[in-house]
């Protein structure tokens, strides 16, 4: 090996007692070095002893679910070209293999540190510290925060890969990998959600599709699952509902809604002759632009432009996605505003007795004497309505002047 290729001076392995429970946390130093890379592989490090080991080999390491079982572990890294010339090596994928059954269903965490600090360093997307991979019965997936890198599972293996590595190589001075208890798939960190949980963009989760629908230009377009609802207070408010005004402040004449979207056979509630497409789920989005675009719309007296305005605080970076739904997506919320289960579209919004303790026990905060705006609507102009529901019993009116009269109204997102 050339004497570019070298070691520092060992350094000693620490010894970390095992838990009392099968997945407790057990941290194990698997790495500890600095690296100098030339290649992909190239560099040395030591464990435990004066004998190097070149990045890219495996090196025997225990967990607390591995119990007397050594696992192996190859840490690697990539080479990123420098704008300027030159480049650096990222730390950019782990494999850990050998895996006992005994660890079937354990989560396997890795972190990376240099040698000043005991604070794990920043490993890939742009802030996350720890790459969590699931070890579900055999078959590896990615834990909670794994956005951001890609599992391949094997038999009693998994490599992790971080889709971008932040890490300079040579500012790794360990590595540390545990086994823990598993940790379920997070809506806000995972993107995988169930009704009632808070969702991502500061609203709550109240419709789910197990297979994705579309919502054309949403920042989910062709793979959206979710639809969540802004808080009671999305307006700075204690009762927002009591807001009022026109979906439009302009009767312009509206542009073809359904923009040639294909939704195939989706089942709905209501559909006229006129609307095509307008009514669907996932097309409360281009609804709610188009209404939004015409001239002389603002958010003083426009409903869609007011909506496309607003952002929770805390989420500024949602602004332009939030929207008045489409009579689809407003029917699933009459229905989870009343207790109802949503997911079936083609069960309309019954409207009943637990409305008002279902909207004062939650934070949506809902009111059963309130007509909401969809943005579905019909007409030609100057005889443009649109589509409103009645949320204490379900009712629906698809009469109603999208820029004469005024109604309440709340802002949904997709994701």
């Amino acid at each position: 090996m050339s004497n570019d290729f070298y070691h520092d001076d060992p350094i000693e392995e620490k010894s970390f007692g095992k838990s009392k429970g099968n997945f407790l946390t057990s941290a194990v130093v698997i790495i500890a070095a600095t690296f100098f890379f030339q290649s992909t592989l190239a560099g040395n490090i030591s464990i435990n002893s004066s004998t190097g080991v070149e990045f890219g080999q495996g090196v025997s390491v225990t967990a607390a679910c591995s119990g007397s079982t050594d696992l192996t572990m190859t840490p690697k890294t990539t080479f990123a070209n420098g704008s300027s010339g030159g480049g650096d090596h990222y730390f950019s994928s782990i494999t850990l293999s050998g895996i006992p059954a005994e660890c079937n269903g354990a989560d396997f965490i890795f972190s990376g540190y240099d040698s000043a600090t005991a604070t794990a360093l920043p490993i890939f997307g742009t802030t996350k510290t720890v790459a969590r991979i699931w070890n579900n019965d055999g078959t590896f997936q990615g834990g909670s925060g794994y956005s951001g890198s890609t599992i391949s599972s094997g038999s009693g293996q998994f490599t992790v890969t971080f889709t971008t590595p932040i890490a300079l190589a040579k500012n790794i001075a360990k590595i540390t990998v545990q086994s823990s208890s598993h940790a379920a798939l997070n809506c806000v960190l995972d993107g995988v959600c169930s009704v009632g949980d808070s969702g991502p963009g500061g609203g709550t989760v109240y419709f789910v599709s197990v297979s994705a629908f579309t919502a054309p230009g949403s920042i989910c377009d062709t793979n959206c699952h979710y639809l969540e609802v802004a808080k009671k207070k999305w307006d700075g408010t204690n009762n927002a509902d009591s807001v009022s005004m026109q979906l439009s402040s302009t009767s312009a004449v509206l542009p073809a809604q359904d923009q040639g979207t294909s939704f195939g056979a989706q089942v709905g509630t209501y559909r006229g002759t006129t609307e095509k497409n307008n009514w669907f789920i996932g097309q409360g989005f281009i609804n709610t632009k188009l209404i939004a675009e015409l001239t002389g719309q603002t958010t003083t007296n426009s409903v869609a432009s007011r909506v496309r305005a607003f952002a929770p605080v805390g989420y500024t970076s949602t602004v332009g996605q939030w929207f008045v739904p489409s009579f689809n997506e407003l029917n699933e919320l009459c229905k989870y505003a009343n207790g109802q289960t949503t997911g079936n579209t083609s069960v309309q919004c019954l409207g009943n007795t637990p409305f008002l303790s279902f909207q004062t026990t939650t934070s949506e905060g809902f009111k059963g004497t309130n007509n909401y705006f969809s943005s579905s609507i019909r007409g030609t102009a100057g005889a443009i309505s649109t589509s409103v529901i009645y949320f204490g019993n379900g009712e629906s009116n698809h009469g109603v002047n999208f820029y004469n009269d005024f109604r309440e109204f709340r802002p949904v997102r997709v994701f």
